[in-house]
Parts: structure tokens; C-alpha cells; sequence
């Protein structure tokens, strides 16, 4: 037998769950008597039945199509939702949500990407039968400011701005609050200011908090932020685990948790 050289590395044929082909599938897979009814009420049966046992359709789902107009008032958007105009959808916490980095830190904490979110979003919201969509309008709205190493007790905890929501669904804009958006709020002293901090703190959940409460009708997800250290050593108030690999799994179990605790808050408050 001869030993011949590898040409070229095949492509591998199990689909690859990051791939917008992929998306649409898992999103179009939803039961088929959902098709003709309103999203709150098909979440209503995820969260009270189960995926386990539904008929599912692969065909015949209405496309949904991008939103043209743009609006300037996230209270205003609320009148198409399945809930009440102007209703402040509540943050779902589950995840401390603060990364810090700076030369006394002891534990490395694992910020997620925006990509990696998304990816995550999409597939927790398509096993609802949920098409997440890319959005690709900004809109006014009530941002938070941040501070991350520089305390100045000037600053506002909120200013007026451009918002550009991570994606769609059904019109209702949805927002994940990550590192890069902690980091592009952050508030800009006027002159010197007096800091002896050397660690850095980026709090995306409190910065969701602000987003949550002061814009009707948006839907905040936050990076959870895991920490780990070798050998999983816990580190003062918090937990660590082993290796990156494992505290990365971690925050994307959070994650999830998230979108499952807003899709059962949705189905109730959607059928009142």
C-alpha cells in the first residue's frame, strides 16, 4: 500500500449550528399549529407542554419580513407587541454579570462576543419556535452610562443616544449588553480626575438594569461573566471554575437561562 498525501481537508457534512442556513431551519421546525397563531400564544404552549411530542413543520411557514419603518420611541413599538403598550419587560438575572481585569486580579474572567451570543440567543429562542432577525436600525433611546476604572462623581447614570438592537422578533427589539457596549458607554471626564484604581471593572448587568427600566418594550440580555482559575480555586465571594473551556460553558448555561425565564414571563403576560 502506498501512503498518498491529503489534497485538500473535505468539508465536514454535519451542519454547523453558527451558519444563518441553519438558523432559519431550527427557526422554520416549529409546531404546525403555531402557524396561524400568535407568537404569545404558541410560547404559552412551549412553556406548558414541552417541546417533547410536538409535530413539527419544516414547510409552509409564512416568511417573516424585515421591519421598514423606523421608530423613535421603544414605548411606542410596544403597541404591536403581545403585551401592554409601554410595559417595562423586567431583566432576568442569572449570572453576576461584572468582569474585572487589572494587575491584582487573581481569576481571569470569560466575556462572551457578540457573535457568540447571538448564536446562543438564536438557538435558545428557535427551540421555542422563535426566528430571531439581525437588525440593522438604530433608534433613540435612554442609554446607561458606565464608569470603568475612573470614579467621577459628575456623571450622569444616564444620557440620551443612538441604540442599535442585536435582533428582531415579532417587531420586539431585543438587546444583548456585552463588553464592547459597557466599554462604549463609558462616561468621558471633562479635565483631570484623581483615579488610583489599576483594575478595570465592566458590570454589563447593571448597565441592562439601567437599559431595562428606562426603555418600554425592549428585551435586555446581559453577559453573564464566569471567572476561572487553576484548578477551579474559589476566589473571596465568588466561584471559579477549572479551565476557560468550562466556565465559557458556564456563562452560556446563563444565558439560556435568560431567554427561558423571559419566554415564560412573556407566555403569561402575553395571555392576560
Amino acid at each position: 500500500m502506498t501512503v498518498q498525501p491529503v489534497e485538500h481537508t473535505p468539508v465536514p457534512g454535519y451542519p454547523d449550528k453558527y451558519a444563518e442556513e441553519s438558523r432559519q431551519a431550527l427557526a422554520a421546525a416549529r409546531p404546525r399549529r403555531w402557524v396561524t397563531v400568535p407568537l404569545a400564544a404558541g410560547l404559552a404552549a412551549t412553556v406548558a407542554i414541552g417541546l417533547g411530542g410536538c409535530e413539527f413543520a419544516t414547510a409552509g411557514v409564512p416568511a417573516q419580513t424585515p421591519m421598514e419603518t423606523e421608530t423613535t420611541d421603544y414605548a411606542v413599538m410596544g403597541e404591536s407587541l403581545p403585551i401592554a403598550a409601554g410595559t417595562k419587560i423586567p431583566l432576568f438575572e442569572y449570572g453576576n454579570g461584572t468582569g474585572s481585569i487589572g494587575c491584582v486580579s487573581v481569576a481571569a474572567p470569560v466575556f462572551l462576543s457578540e457573535e457568540e451570543a447571538f448564536a446562543i440567543l438564536s438557538t435558545a429562542f428557535a427551540e421555542a419556535g422563535v426566528m430571531l432577525r439581525r437588525n440593522s436600525k438604530a433608534r433613540q433611546a435612554t442609554l446607561p452610562v458606565t464608569i470603568i476604572n475612573e470614579y467621577d462623581d459628575k456623571a450622569t447614570k444616564t444620557k440620551k443616544g443612538r441604540l442599535k438592537p442585536d435582533a428582531l422578533f415579532d417587531e420586539i427589539p431585543l438587546v444583548f449588553v456585552s463588553q464592547e457596549d459597557v466599554i462604549s458607554w463609558e462616561y468621558k471626564a471633562v479635565g483631570p480626575i484623581f483615579s488610583s484604581s489599576s483594575v478595570s471593572s465592566y458590570s454589563m448587568k447593571d448597565a441592562a438594569q439601567t437599559l431595562a427600566e428606562n426603555n418600554p418594550g425592549l428585551v435586555v440580555f446581559y453577559d453573564p461573566v464566569t471567572y476561572w482559575t487553576e484548578g477551579g480555586e474559589s476566589i473571596d465571594w465568588f466561584s471559579c471554575m477549572e479551565t476557560e473551556q468550562e466556565a465559557r460553558a458556564e456563562s452560556q448555561r446563563l444565558l439560556r437561562q435568560q431567554v427561558q425565564a423571559f419566554l415564560q414571563w412573556l407566555a403569561k403576560e402575553g395571555t392576560r
